[in-house]
């Protein structure tokens, strides 16, 4: 066979790697590709491996770019503490944990409560709406000026355009949310170990998938939103969904991981990266679902992945404090 006929396969070559002080806790990319990297004693990496700061704040739970020179973190005791915006003090918010940013608008999820801020107004005192979902465990964008927050006592759409709760369903403790805007359709799970597929227009009516023994923490919707993908222990199951929203009865299962898988986050290329306790990392093809395309290996258990915003680079973290960027290359043969 000549090497022009050569079968190409998916790669991911380290690009760099470093280790933070503490375990890599969150990550974001910016819009241009600049990793930021928050570690569990709130040091951060900015843009670079030879860029780490002194801890910024004591508990770091959840961490964004504002633009490409300021960013935001949240501690469920400090509240939002910026770098960039000329702020000398943290913005206060008892029980903050999540942060996100969309339109102009930054928002901070916490007990019981949504704050909305606009970018450059981040220290003026911020709009708070009750949202009824107690403590929050999920906080993401679901188009426009809509977010979707999951906590102890439900799920519930929020307009911070209006300021107001737009619905709110009632389920067992949401955990984990995932989302495609343009598709109008939201899947959440529960602590009762069911997952629910919602479509944005109507979540009083909603498809209940069930069958795991513990609650699943992971979730991801493919970009075609034609599939949903949840990790529980080992497992890795994907949910088909047909264009009119009807669910398939059963998954297709699949156990390649030797550990429970600790991460697990989705491209918009339609890559999905797993990883697990043992500092295994998968990387699975939209084209060849049921099997890894690649393998790496950290040195401890796997704490955060994050997709650059283009897809083609990697982000990996580990309860050590080790932190690898990679760059994955699609071939022709997943």
């Amino acid at each position: 066979m000549t090497s022009s006929s050569q079968p190409i396969l998916t790669t991911a070559d380290i690009d760099w790697s470093t280790v933070l002080p503490d375990a890599v806790r969150v990550f974001d990319w910016s819009s241009k590709g600049r990793l930021l990297a928050i570690a569990a004693d709130g040091s951060a990496l900015v843009g670079g491996p030879e860029r780490i700061t002194a801890p910024m704040t004591p508990d770091p739970r959840d961490a964004i770019w504002l633009g490409e020179r300021a960013l935001a973190v949240v501690d469920p005791v400090v509240g939002l503490v910026t770098a960039g915006l000329n702020c000398g003090q943290p913005l206060p918010f008892w029980g903050a944990c999540r942060v996100g940013t969309h339109g102009g608008r930054t928002v901070i999820s916490g007990d019981g409560r949504l704050a909305v801020l606009g970018h450059s107004g981040i220290n003026r005192v911020p709009e708070v709406i009750w949202t009824g979902v107690g403590v929050t465990h999920a906080c993401v964008h679901v188009g426009g000026a809509m977010w979707a927050l999951g906590g102890t006592n439900g799920l519930a759409l929020i307009d911070v355009a209006l300021g107001c709760v737009d619905t709110r369903v009632e389920l067992s403790g949401v955990i984990a949310i995932a989302a495609r805007g343009d598709a109008g359709r939201l899947v959440a799970s529960d602590l009762a170990g069911a997952i629910h597929v919602f479509e944005l227009s109507d979540l009083d009516s909603g498809v209940e998938l069930t069958g795991y023994c513990d609650p699943v923490r992971l979730l991801a919707m493919s970009p075609d939103h034609r599939r949903v993908i949840a990790a529980a222990a080992d497992e890795l199951t994907h949910w088909a969904i047909s264009d009119s929203g009807c669910v398939a009865d059963e998954p297709t299962s699949i156990v390649v991981h030797d550990s429970t898988i600790t991460a697990l986050e989705s491209s918009d290329s339609g890559f999905l990266a797993t990883g697990d306790e043992s500092g295994v990392v998968y990387v699975w093809s939209p084209l060849l679902a049921e099997h890894p395309v690649v393998r790496l290996q950290l040195d401890g258990e796997v704490t955060a992945l994050a997709w650059s915003r283009d897809g083609t680079r990697l982000a990996i973290g580990s309860v050590s404090g080790e932190l690898v960027v990679a760059d994955v290359r699609a071939g022709a043969l997943a």
